[in-house]
């Protein structure tokens, strides 16, 4: 879900980039990893969904516009459960 875009590249030097702002469901709830004898490794305290929030940044926005895009910063979010 888009949050926010600002494609102000007045200032590189200073981390004054474009960046957009995303925050994307998960929901691993039919998502299991298991170690080689074939047992569940996954903690039954794992959640089953939940929400990253994750700014995009272009350091390279003048010789790269279009593919120099790389995650700057992440982090959990408290939102609702999304939709399975």
């Amino acid at each position: 879900m888009l949050q926010s875009v600002n494609l102000d590249n007045s200032d590189p030097q200073a981390g004054k980039v474009p960046t957009v702002q995303i925050d994307v469901c998960f929901d691993v709830s039919d998502v299991d990893v298991l170690d080689a004898d074939g047992k569940s490794v996954v903690s039954p305290e794992r959640p089953d969904t939940g929400w990253i929030r994750y700014s995009v940044a272009n350091y390279q926005w003048d010789s790269d516009p279009d593919g120099a895009w790389r995650v700057a910063s992440s982090q959990d979010i408290e939102q609702t459960p999304c939709d399975a």
